[in-house]
């Protein structure tokens, strides 16, 4: 048999990150509907993946001083505060819409990536890509039937986490490639788990519920941390360390289809004319931005950034 080249393994570290991510969503929305706070949600699976993280880093590798410096940064960055805000979106939105939400992110990555990477181009498909995402999230958000009442909050909460992670984004593939994905995976954790613990007193908020966690909360917060947090960022840390930042957002079309999918099926979520529209036009712009994103940088040297000059 043949090893799968580096263009396939891109493939199947992006369609394994938006598996991994696109399930703890799921389970996301079912502790939140379970009345667990989004701060717990976002802290207790982070400080699984980071003892995780911790063990299979510090045994197989020693990351350097700069490594340690730039993960912690990415940690808060890139780790803590979008995930904390998207479960902050699970509080009034389906989930359905946060995933379609979540979609957009990839769209202004592709065109953010133009300003750092040879191999990544602006042209004026991924404009048109960005100008249909954004119509898809008008089209969402105009639809009562999609976004309940109060939602409003929840669709800024969501969009704030997606444009924070986007701009993060090319950080993330610079940082991958210069000091290896399993460099950063631990300080990134270890700095994001605290986080949502830390700010959760100073906005009213409780990391433990007053009745305490059931046994298949806990079994739950265990699986968003093995499965999202630790599998979901190792994956996709790999993923920019040998993929190009326009194949890497391709992630996004998995998302989605477990975010709607999965909230009919578990949450009996209505599967409405604007989640349609709105779904057909993100995930279009997806499409018209990642076909636009050159590969040419896959399998061989990585890509520099651009010159200032």
């Amino acid at each position: 048999m043949h090893s799968p080249t580096v263009t396939q393994r891109v493939w199947l570290l992006v369609i394994g990150t938006g598996l991994a991510w696109g399930t703890g969503g799921l389970i996301s929305k079912w502790l939140i509907l379970e009345g667990i706070d989004p701060f717990a949600v976002t802290a207790l699976p982070f400080t699984v993946a980071a003892i995780l993280a911790s063990i299979e880093t510090f045994r197989r590798s020693r990351p350097s001083r700069a490594a340690l410096i730039t993960g912690a940064q990415l940690g808060l960055l890139n780790v803590a505060i979008p995930p904390l805000l998207f479960n902050l979106g699970y509080e009034t939105l389906p989930a359905g819409v946060v995933t379609l939400l979540l979609s957009v992110g990839p769209v202004l990555t592709a065109v953010a990536a133009k300003f750092s990477f040879r191999d990544e181009p602006l042209s004026l498909a991924k404009g048109a890509g960005l100008v249909l995402a954004i119509a898809g999230v008008a089209a969402l958000s105009a639809d009562p039937s999609t976004i309940p009442a109060g939602g409003a909050v929840g669709v800024i909460y969501v969009l704030v986490g997606v444009f924070l992670a986007s701009a993060t984004a090319v950080w993330v593939r610079k940082a991958s490639v210069k000091h290896g994905a399993l460099n950063l995976l631990a300080p990134e954790l270890l700095i994001a788990a605290p986080v949502p613990i830390l700010l959760a007193p100073l906005v009213g908020r409780s990391i433990v519920p007053a009745g305490g966690f059931s046994g298949a909360q806990w079994l739950a917060l265990v699986a968003i941390g093995v499965i999202g947090a630790y599998g979901g960022f190792r994956m996709i840390l790999k993923a920019n360390q040998i993929g190009t930042t326009g194949q890497v957002s391709m992630v996004a079309y998995v998302l989605p289809v477990l975010g709607v999918l999965g909230g009919r099926i578990l949450f009996d979520e209505p599967f409405t004319t604007g989640i349609l529209v709105g779904g057909v036009l993100i995930l279009s712009g997806i499409a018209v931005a990642g076909r636009a994103s050159a590969s040419t940088g896959v399998g061989g040297e990585a890509p520099g950034p651009l010159s200032p000059n």
